[in-house]
Parts: structure tokens; C-alpha cells; sequence
């Protein structure tokens, strides 16, 4: 087994047999949803054992974006979240069923929560484009418009 602080200390590793996992493990972007499954953990520590014994390595670095703060996953499972700011949703998810065994998309077996991810930036751009409509709103002097106002704006 294997902590978070592990797992911040062998970053490399971690994100190499991360990768290597999901490749392998999910063949489209559906499968990436289905439930976790206890031979999926063995096939992880499998690829995990083979990555140290090898030193394998990626020859790129995943891009991960920073999750708004009140995004479901990231307000609802805190170790969850501290994973998920190193990498991205789908190997934090397996990080955090791994550790927990607790899978953020099937919390139950007779239940599944499936919420899209919000990142910081999908929510700069939507105040941002809150503002202008309110400097429109306000250009013209519609604090409160009527609906027969909005014929102005087209």
C-alpha cells in the first residue's frame, strides 16, 4: 500500500504507471467511467512494481488544470482532491479508490455519480463574461431590465 506522501515523493513513478494503467485498462473514453474493480488494483501494483524495477520514465509531463474549489469531486473527497491537484481527474480517481477504496464515481454499489469536472478556468471565463454582460447592462443604463429592453442588445 502507499500513502500520499508517497506517492509525492516518487511523482515520476507514480505518474509513468498511472499513464501505463489507464492505456491499457480503459480503450475509450466510456470505459474510463465504469466501476473499479479489485483486479484492477492488482494490475496497478503490477505496473507500478515493474515501473520502479525498470526506472521507466514518460518522456512528457500530462497537463493538469487547476480544479475550481467547489467543483463536486474536489469539495467532497479531500485526499481526492490533494491528488488531484498533481494530476488529472482520471489517475487521481485511481489514486484515491486505491488508497480509500472508495471510488468517487460509484460511492455505493447500487449508486453512481457522474458530475462533469469544473476547472478554475471554465469559471474565470464565465465571471468574466458575466462582467461584460453587466458593463453592457450597465452602458445602458438597465440596472433592471424589462424584457422589451433586450431588443437593444441585438
Amino acid at each position: 500500500m502507499f500513502s500520499y506522501s508517497d506517492v509525492v515523493e516518487s511523482l515520476c513513478v507514480f505518474e509513468c504507471a498511472l499513464v501505463s494503467f489507464v492505456d491499457s485498462t480503459f480503450d475509450n473514453q466510456r470505459s474510463c467511467y465504469s466501476r473499479l474493480l479489485p483486479s484492477d488494483r492488482v494490475f496497478f501494483f503490477t505496473i507500478l512494481a515493474e515501473v520502479q524495477r525498470t526506472g521507466a520514465r514518460l518522456s512528457f509531463s500530462p497537463s493538469v488544470s487547476t480544479v475550481w474549489f467547489a467543483d463536486y469531486y474536489f469539495g467532497t473527497y479531500s485526499v481526492y482532491a490533494k491528488y488531484r491537484d498533481l494530476f488529472c481527474m482520471t489517475h487521481a480517481r485511481l489514486l484515491w479508490w486505491i488508497e480509500s477504496d472508495e471510488d468517487i464515481f460509484h460511492p455505493t454499489p447500487h449508486r453512481s455519480d457522474f458530475y462533469t469536472e469544473v476547472t478554475q478556468a471554465e469559471m474565470d471565463n464565465r465571471l468574466a463574461a458575466r462582467q461584460t454582460w453587466n458593463d453592457v447592462l450597465e452602458s445602458f443604463n438597465m440596472e433592471t431590465p424589462s424584457p422589451n429592453d433586450f431588443h437593444l442588445l441585438r
